[in-house]
């Protein structure tokens, strides 16, 4: 049996051995979720990529409404983590403060060949997410000149022709 202190402690009310693991297992999943967690958000040198003389807004908040606090230029970088998207913009620094700038216009260049890994076709895309262009069979070898960011943080290749392909089922060749 278990003693009372130890049921206020774990939160038990009627089946003590149940609600240990039940917490245990909570336990072992927060810890997976912050090692990976730590994995997964490690920064990364995003280039912007609008057109020359256009330029993107970096804000104080992740909203098209929020203030200006300036602006970014074709080819200038910011380091952001792909895992702290918030409502489609980058979470970054700006003159020693957090800012927002939109994942649109926004890239890191690769310059590798990657294997297609799934179990059927895959779609190709117009943009990250966007409507399908054609499809491209398991087993294919496609070069990816950079990776993007859909607004709803999902990863993507950007590969020659103008042509996405969701990250996913990408694996880096040797």
């Amino acid at each position: 049996e278990i003693s009372v202190p130890t049921r206020r402690f774990f939160g038990m009310k009627h089946n003590g051995r149940r609600s240990i693991h039940r917490t245990l297992a909570l336990l072992i999943m927060a810890l997976m979720l912050m090692v990976f967690g730590a994995v997964s958000a490690q920064a990364a040198t995003f280039t912007c990529i609008v057109a020359d003389g256009q330029y993107v807004n970096v804000r104080n908040r992740a909203s098209s409404t929020a203030a200006t606090w300036g602006i970014l230029h074709h080819g200038d970088t910011i380091e952001a983590k792909p895992g702290e998207i918030v409502n489609g913009y980058f979470k970054t620094m700006f003159e020693d403060r957090i800012a927002y700038v939109s994942v649109r216009f926004f890239e890191t260049p690769v310059g590798k060949d990657y294997e297609v890994i799934a179990n059927g076709r895959v779609r190709m895309r117009k943009a990250p997410a966007g409507d399908t262009s054609g499809f491209i069979q398991p087993g294919e070898t496609v070069h990816v000149q950079a990776w993007r960011y859909a607004s709803n943080g999902s990863k993507w290749a950007r590969c020659k022709g103008g042509k996405y392909i969701a990250a996913q089922y990408l694996e880096l060749l040797q």
